[in-house]
């Protein structure tokens, strides 16, 4: 019931964000990525697949009401990105997860330079820190709890969102004797106690 419950999440957020996604209007026209809402969706469901149910459920909500509001929170982040809007006052949790999500990055790439590249660091922590400008409170919140139990449980969202990545391109996994991901635990009714985090797709 958890996994079925996470992966309609899952979908809903995706399909969401590429709805947006295809929506950005960019100065020089529509970007390659655009024309490869394939490869967003899967880095997507990477980034997602790993969370718990109270950020996906808090982080559904928030799309759904940007879209109600006619919002757009990939045009929002990519403008932060830019410069091109001006940067929210930050809660100073964003700089905390930035950080430790930073970490995990450098862990990965030492372990996996065939996989993520040790340079990018930079851009990581820019799209990492305007994504999150973009969330209400409440997903801010569950966010940060994602990222608090994975860091105390001794795990690294990074390597699990690249795991899951490479599960799903039919490659050998990262971590062969880990269970499947998607089970950040959280504080949802359904998932006991813990947490997990974001991983790093710049999608």
């Amino acid at each position: 019931m958890t996994t079925d419950r996470r992966e309609a999440l899952v979908e809903d957020i995706v399909q969401a964000e590429l709805a947006m996604f295809l929506a950005v209007r960019n100065r020089g026209g529509v970007s390659p990525c655009q024309e490869l809402p394939g490869t967003f969706r899967i880095m997507r469901e990477m980034t997602h697949g790993v969370l718990a149910l109270p950020f996906l459920e808090a982080y559904r909500d928030d799309l759904r009401k940007a879209a109600e509001a006619g919002r757009n929170l990939m045009t929002e982040k990519y403008a932060l990105m830019e410069g091109l809007l001006q940067t929210k006052a930050q809660d100073p949790r964003i700089e905390d997860i930035v950080a430790v999500e930073s970490t995990w990055r450098a862990e990965v790439a030492a372990q996996h330079p065939d996989i993520i590249g040790a340079d990018g660091e930079e851009g990581f922590r820019r799209y990492l820190g305007c994504e999150l400008q973009t969330y209400s409170p409440e997903a801010l919140t569950a966010y940060a709890d994602c990222v608090d139990s994975a860091r105390h449980e001794g795990r690294n969202l990074v390597l699990e969102r690249y795991d899951l990545l490479m599960r799903k391109l039919g490659r050998a996994p990262l971590q062969p004797g880990a269970p499947d991901r998607g089970r950040c635990p959280g504080k949802g009714p359904d998932e006991g106690s813990g947490g997990g985090a974001n991983g790093g797709a710049d999608a």
